[in-house]
């Protein structure tokens, strides 16, 4: 129950003076009505009039009545001046004033004034008569205001909030008060003021009717301040009066009607957000010249935007919406704007310049922006800043967590180096790193961004398909290094690195024991599923295993269940002995202990984004990962909040899960993995529960194989062990459990999907599965977390007894915890040491180092002039087989590869999996190959030439002993009419496709006779930019635009802005262009790839937003 203002008993002054009529508008009988009317009747100058209007929409409450007679059986106003009126229709304070006065027979009267309240205001006692007081003094006041203070608490001092209102010349409401405040009287020398509050304020009725009283359009949002302003337009002062104080809960703020009172646990402001910025906007568009509304139009919508991405920054995604609506709300209601500027011009009797003495300047309002954030800065530091005792403690705790820290990372930096030392330097000498799933990275942002973003992939002839998200997803290390290759090469060799320091906080969030966390740093980074990975260079895999420590951590947090040291004063549980004079300190709990941390939206954020990293790079994991936050979500209480840590994967997913279920494979597709394919044999299930995607290697065999599985094994005993535990932290390792079998899930299911493929012997091709090891990184999570949540705590526990059984095992089992991961780490270490130097076949990396180019320089220069054409690239083996590929940059690149592509490779169920046939583009690329291998390709220069090839390379011969099969494709080849060798380097042999003889030229795009079909005589090629065209052709005879791509429906082409019909061809992508000439334009634009790019691009930037941190939450030490 609130505390009413003070109400003296009954008046002993009778009524004179001006006739004032109060008006009190209620929406039935709510908790501040009956205070508000006791204010009301214990007035010193008592009104002689007043009006209780009841706009509830579900009509009048029959006990207002005996609430009113109660309040007025007696005193200087006649109970029979006191009417209670209906105006359920109202749906603003002023139309329920009108219906009030004119139910009440007083409508259009001029004599007098008009007090309003709202059933929120309470007056004190003397407000009226000081009102009375000023107007009498000034007749030209037309319009006094009230000081408002808040209604106050039990308890509590009332502060002020308002003393009349100024705004800035863009509308800014400014009443130079920052946060509620002490009256001391700091304000009380205000007097003339641009607008005052409604609530409380005196009207002269003859103002209230010429100015049809407040703007309809208003609601309770600014109708006093538009009220003031169309008053000192018509040439009347409007003035506060400091004297005349009303308590004012401002419960509107806190829609609906009849809220918390201010400060009230519930209370909230921003849920009126959206009706207070229409009114605004409102405002606005009423208030400007008429020549600026549209101006002030358009700000609005782009002020919406830009305060909609405010929004997210400071963590309030629920009012991102309502500054979205709000803009269009008033913009999409033009008459409402119209009669508002129209009533006002009807009364304005002065220019607006005239309101400039009484607006504030940006001046004041840069002044005030800059004394709230300092005084929120400061009254932060008084309220959170620690005490010298705490700040020691916590300059303890963070040396003790550096010192671990720092002694994980040594370690993992020396493994790196004895592992991956000499490929380290090679690669910062310029060297690509090569092999596995990895192809040659190029391409710098601009190149990875535009591959990103389209939904044709430039490989061969050409795929359509939407890119790997792995490309986004490394996106800002690319930015930040240069090129893709070199952030596939960070991620690779800085794995060993980031997984300990990923796995040490993430650790963090569980327990508060340094040894604890350091030990899972050790196992996190010597799981067999991120070595074997390692071993066959999967970057997908590796990125996904670094990443998942900081998706737990995020989750943790976010759901405000991360471990955090608070340090507690040392006047906690102090108290006065008796009769003593001073406090002691109780014995209390110690100085530091671990609890957890607050719900943090921002981390939930960051959990999404890091998700967004782990599913890019191994997709596997999205429907297990989407199956572990389902069972956090049925313990957590905001569990809500996760799906912004999985909305971001589902953007980034969605293109390629569209694509699968578009062809028909939805099971196969979105569990390829990113990259070119590598065969695996999934390792039994058992073995799998130990750790191992595959049967362990030679490497793990140096300790013995049983040795290997033990090692890894112990993890999944501890985690069964913590299931004994009880309370909040047993349901933790329940949860912990059902992440891991997500995984185990993952894996199984992985291991039996034939998903592209991969290279054989020689030339050959096996069936790739998915790798089961990204699966299993997921179970280690959450078997790893149960283990440490399972052990938090047992020191502290056993201390309470002697020493005995208890220490002696957990000694050995503390023993065999840290030798099984040290045990696998060393022998993957011993196996891998000085990787790349002298690099044998038995050695584990399948890694390879390139420090020249793949095409040489003649070839290169091909590629980049303006026709973009091709380089053939023909590879042999010993049994002569020849392999071809189209090569349109030095080399086959990372951003040429896509998990679309692959998975159209291999057909049939799972499990019975099939190579697909190859199609009419395929075939004809083999035909020109097999021809030139051959030695029966007399004509071949000419289809070359249709496939935009300008050169044909053969590469230098490997360790395979191909010399000799080589040998014979070179003889053959130079044999081959219209090919010119040019060179011979390192990169290999190169002949040129000399076109010239035959009437044609290598080129991506041709225009050709329109008789001869996509095969007709050239008539000119047309310069491309990669697989774009922007170019003038000139007019002549019927043509066909031919584009060596394989055909799509996705492709377009215009002239001068009008499009071309597309030709059906054997394979080609082709276009009718007929006789005129003009600007051509050619591109690829799939129909689904606009709303896709619009999709992601606002769930990626609203997560990064409210991923952003704003403030440092104190939570103790968060090493």
């Amino acid at each position: 129950m609130t505390d009413a203002p003070t109400v003296r008993g009954a008046p002993v002054e009778r009524p004179y003076g001006p006739a004032v009529t109060a008006v009190v508008v209620t929406r039935g009988p709510s908790e501040y009505l009956e205070q508000t009317l006791a204010a009301l009747a214990g007035q010193d100058r008592a009104p002689q009039q007043v009006v209780l209007v009841d706009a509830d929409p579900h009509g009048p409450d029959p006990g207002l009545g005996s609430l009113v007679a109660g309040h007025w059986s007696a005193g200087p106003t006649d109970p029979s001046r006191v009417t209670v009126h209906a105006a359920p229709h109202a749906s603003t304070f002023g139309e329920a004033v009108r219906q009030g006065l004119a139910a009440a027979d007083l409508a259009g009267g001029r004599e007098g004034w008009l007090w309003l309240l709202h059933d929120d205001s309470a007056p004190e006692p003397g407000a009226l008569a000081a009102l009375l007081r000023a107007v009498e003094l000034a007749p030209s006041v037309a319009v006094a205001g009230c000081k408002q203070r808040t209604w106050s608490l039990p308890g509590e001092t009332p502060r002020v909030v308002e003393v009349g209102i100024a705004t800035s010349r863009f509308g800014r409401r400014m009443t130079g008060i920052d946060e509620p405040e002490v009256d001391q009287g700091q304000h009380d020398g205000r007097e003339d003021v641009l607008g005052v509050g409604i609530a409380g304020a005196l009207v002269r009725r003859d103002v209230w009717t010429d100015l049809g009283g407040t703007d309809p359009a208003l609601g309770p949002y600014g109708d006093g301040l538009d009220l003031s302003r169309r008053a000192r337009l018509a040439g009347h002062r409007v003035v506060v009066v400091p004297r005349a104080v009303v308590h004012h809960a401002q419960a509107t703020l806190a829609r609906p009607l009849g809220g918390a009172v201010l400060h009230r646990p519930g209370w909230d402001a921003r849920r009126s957000a959206q009706a207070r910025r229409q009114a605004y906007l409102h405002s606005q568009l009423v208030g400007v010249p008429l020549p600026l509304v549209p101006v002030v139009a358009v700000l609005a919508v782009v002020s919406g935007l830009v305060r909609a991405l405010g929004r997210l920054v400071t963590k309030e995604p629920h009012l991102v919406l309502a500054e979205l609506v709000a803009p269009a709300a008033v913009l999409l209601r033009p008459v409402r704007v119209v009669r508002a500027r129209r009533r006002a011009a009807s009364t304005a009797r002065v220019r607006r310049r005239a309101l400039r003495p009484l607006q504030v300047t940006w001046r004041d309002v840069w002044r005030q922006s800059q004394d709230r954030r300092l005084a929120a800065a400061e009254l932060r530091r008084t309220r959170q800043a620690p005490s010298e005792l705490e700040l020691a403690e916590l300059a303890a705790l963070r040396g003790r967590r550096r010192r671990a820290l720092a002694g994980v990372l040594l370690l993992a930096v020396g493994l790196t180096a004895v592992t991956l030392g000499p490929v380290i330097t090679r690669v910062l000498g310029g060297a690509r790193l090569l092999g596995g799933t990895l192809e040659l990275g190029d391409a710098g942002p601009g190149g990875v961004w535009a591959a990103a973003l389209s939904g044709w992939v430039a490989v061969g002839l050409g795929e359509p398909g939407p890119a790997d998200p792995l490309l986004l997803a490394l996106t800002p290390l690319t930015a930040l290094l240069g090129t893709v290759g070199r952030a596939a090469a960070l991620t690779l060799l800085g794995a060993l690195l980031l997984s300990a320091l990923g796995a040490w906080f993430a650790a963090g969030a569980a327990t508060r024991s340094t040894a604890l966390r350091a030990w899972a740093a050790l196992v996190w980074t010597g799981a067999p599923a991120l070595l074997l990975a390692l071993d066959d260079l999967r970057l997908g895999a590796v990125l996904a295993h670094v990443a998942l420590p900081w998706v737990a951590l995020g989750v943790a947090r976010g759901l405000g269940v991360a471990r955090v040291d608070v340090v507690e004063s040392g006047l906690v549980g102090a108290q006065r002995e008796p009769g003593g004079t001073s406090a002691v300190a109780d014995p209390g709990p110690p100085l530091a202990r671990p609890t957890t941390t607050e719900a943090s939206l921002a981390a939930t954020a960051g959990a999404g984004l890091a998700l967004a990293v782990v599913t890019a790079g191994a997709p596997v994991l999205l429907p297990a990962c989407l199956l572990a936050l389902a069972a956090i979500a049925l313990v957590v209480r905001r569990r809500r909040r996760l799906l912004w840590v999985a909305l971001p994967s589902l953007a980034l997913q969605g293109p390629t899960i569209a694509a699968a279920v578009q062809r028909g494979d939805a099971w196969r597709l979105p569990l390829t993995d990113p990259g070119l394919p590598v065969a695996s044999v999934p390792a039994p299930a058992w073995q799998q529960l130990l750790g191992w995607p595959v049967v362990p290697p030679s490497w793990a065999e140096l300790a013995s194989q049983v040795t290997a599985l033990a090692a890894t094994g112990l993890v999944v005993l501890l985690a069964a062990v913590a299931l004994t535990r009880a309370g909040g932290r047993g349901r933790a390792v329940r949860v912990a459990w059902a992440v891991a079998a997500a995984g185990l899930l993952a894996a199984g299911g992985a291991g039996r999907v034939e998903t592209g493929l991969a290279a054989g012997e020689g030339l050959g091709t096996v069936l790739a599965t998915a790798w089961p090891g990204s699966g299993l990184s997921l179970a280690l999570l959450g078997l790893l977390t149960a283990a440490v949540l399972g052990a938090d705590g047992l020191r502290q526990a056993m201390a309470r007894h002697s020493f005995g059984w208890r220490q002696v095992t957990a000694g050995l089992v503390t023993l065999a915890a840290v030798a099984g991961p040290a045990l696998v780490l060393g022998s993957w270490t011993w196996a891998t040491r000085d990787a790349g130097s002298h690099r044998a076949a038995e050695e584990p990396l399948a890694l390879e180092l390139l420090d020249g180019p793949v095409v040489p320089a003649v070839g290169r220069e091909a590629q980049s002039a303006e026709l973009s054409a091709r380089v053939l690239s023909l590879r042999t083996d010993p049994d002569g087989q020849v392999e071809a590929t189209l090569l349109r940059q030095d080399g086959r690149q990372l951003t040429e590869v896509a998990r679309s592509v692959v998975a159209r490779e291999v057909g049939g169920a799972p499990g019975q999996g099939r190579p697909v046939e190859p199609d009419a583009a395929d075939l004809v690329l083999a035909d020109a190959a097999a021809r030139l291998a051959t030695g029966t390709a007399e004509e071949v220069a000419a289809e070359l030439a249709g496939l935009g090839v300008a050169s044909v390379l053969v590469p230098p011969p490997g360790e395979d002993g191909s010399t000799q099969a080589r040998a014979a494709l070179i003889g053959r080849i130079d044999s081959t009419p219209a090919l010119e060798r040019m060179t011979e380097t390192g990169a290999g042999i190169i002949w040129r496709v000399a076109t010239g003889e035959l009437g044609t030229t290598s080129a991506w795009a041709r225009l050709v006779d329109a008789d001869g079909g996509p095969a007709g005589t050239l008539v000119e090629p047309v310069p491309a930019n990669g697989t774009d065209v922007s170019t003038r052709v000139p007019a002549g005879e019927p043509r066909l635009l031919v584009l060596a791509e394989r055909a799509d429906p996705g492709w377009y082409a215009t002239l001068d802005g009008v499009p071309l019909r597309a030709v059906e061809t054997p394979w080609q992508q082709a276009f009718e262009l007929g006789e005129e000439g003009g600007l051509l334009v050619v591109g690829h634009a799939p129909a689904s790839r606009t709303p896709w790019l619009v999709l992601q691009g606002t769930v990626l930037l609203a997560t990064v937003l409210l991923a952003l941190p704003v403030r440092r939450r104190r939570g103790g030490a968060r090493w």
